[in-house]
């Protein structure tokens, strides 16, 4: 019987002994590597450790599956400066007294127009009269003094190309486009834009800086959301149902839980932990204290009443967070209980034993002179053991 407790003992100091001994105080990074975030469980107060950035309703982020609509305006610019000549403009050269070399000529792809006699000529961020000066030095070698005009017929022809792209009866100069997997739109003249993870001003701002880039400075852009892709949110641990699910509506914390059965008689609702890794180098974790919502009050003539404004805390969740609710320390002590004893110590020793011990009393009773007394020695034990 003491063998088999002794073996009990040993069993189990050296379970925790071995649990202590995977613990990893301390996790270093190398250099080349990004910082090491904060602590997960971060400290508990009244405040909830909870940064600003994610107590406000944030501006909404462009998302695969999000269909955009990009609306076209095409302004009138007024510049004291000369008209330089672009792609696809198509110009006429004039020679006054040599109407031979008259030619009708569109601007190529690379910059340049083809001329009599000359050949390649660049012409494309010229004005006219640069043109001109140039054109009159390469004709001087077949024609004495020539003189020749530069003729603009039609200027921002790829303006008119995009008119053409972009127009759609029902809605007139825009285009309907939807974020791919990848998070990116196609659109004419600037191709495969990466908006996923921008807002909707940010993504106009990077648009119309893309159009000035390929030579359509007249070209603003109105980016609109007409569809949002659903929100996909994860919740474990101690909640009625735990698993994901989706929500097309902004959605808090709190509506997340409730969503899910709200937390179990094993939740730990003070220490909800929020993971948040959306296009963000390093996920974003902070601690969530729901009992402190639930039970926040303030002083009033009529009493303590409810403090509706710490729900302030209950933040709104992004696309692809993680919701884990913790077990209390009771149910932690119960499942070690439960896995090291019932599941693992009974599992190899299928044993129960009783324990029992009598003792011997004596009484003395004065007035009647008797006296009852057990023989001396220890007391008697009872054992029996059995599977």
């Amino acid at each position: 019987m003491t063998s088999i407790f002794r073996n009990t003992f040993i069993i189990t100091a050296a379970t925790i002994a071995i649990g202590a001994g995977c613990s990893r105080t301390e996790h270093h990074i190398p250099d080349s590597a990004p910082p090491e975030p904060p602590a997960i469980y971060q400290p508990v107060s009244n405040a909830q450790g909870i940064p600003e950035s994610l107590l406000d309703r944030q501006p909404y982020r462009l998302s695969p599956g999000d269909v955009l609509e990009i609306i076209y305006q095409v302004k009138n610019i007024v510049s004291e400066t000369p008209y330089e000549l672009k792609i696809e403009d198509i110009i006429k050269l004039q020679f006054p007294y040599q109407d031979r070399f008259d030619q009708k000529l569109t601007v190529q792809g690379d910059g340049n127009i083809r001329c009599l006699l000359l050949g390649q000529v660049r012409a494309a961020g010229r004005t006219s009269n640069d043109l001109e000066e140039q054109l009159r030095k390469g004709y001087s070698r077949y024609i004495k003094e020539p003189e020749v005009t530069v003729v603009v017929e039609a200027a921002n022809q790829k303006i008119t190309e995009l008119k053409k792209a972009i127009t759609t009866a029902p809605r007139g100069q825009s285009r309907l486009v939807p974020v791919k997997p990848d998070g990116t739109i196609d659109l004419p003249y600037v191709g495969e834009v990466l908006v996923a993870g921008r807002t909707v001003n940010q993504a106009k701002k990077l648009l119309d800086k893309l159009y000035v880039e390929n030579d359509l400075q007249e070209v603003e852009v109105t980016v609109q959301t007409l569809e949002f892709a659903p929100k996909n949110i994860f919740v474990m641990g101690e909640v009625m149902s735990p698993g994901s699910f989706q929500s097309a509506s902004p959605v808090t914390l709190m509506q997340a839980m409730i969503r899910c059965g709200g937390p179990n008689v094993r939740a730990e609702k003070s220490k909800i932990l929020l993971i948040r890794r959306q296009y963000l180098p390093l996920p974003q974790a902070i601690v969530f204290d729901m009992n402190h919502l639930l039970t926040a009050t303030t002083a009033s003539p009529e009493g303590r009443v409810p403090k509706g404004s710490e729900f302030r805390w209950d933040m709104y969740l992004a696309d692809g967070d993680i919701v884990y609710v913790p077990p209390t320390s009771l149910a932690q002590a119960t499942d070690w209980i439960d896995q090291v004893f019932t599941r693992g110590v009974r599992a190899v020793f299928p044993y129960s034993g009783v324990v029992g011990m009598n003792f011997g009393y004596q009484t003395y009773q004065a007035p009647s002179g008797i006296t009852t007394q057990q023989a001396p020695g220890w007391p008697n034990f009872n054992a029996q053991v059995g599977p």
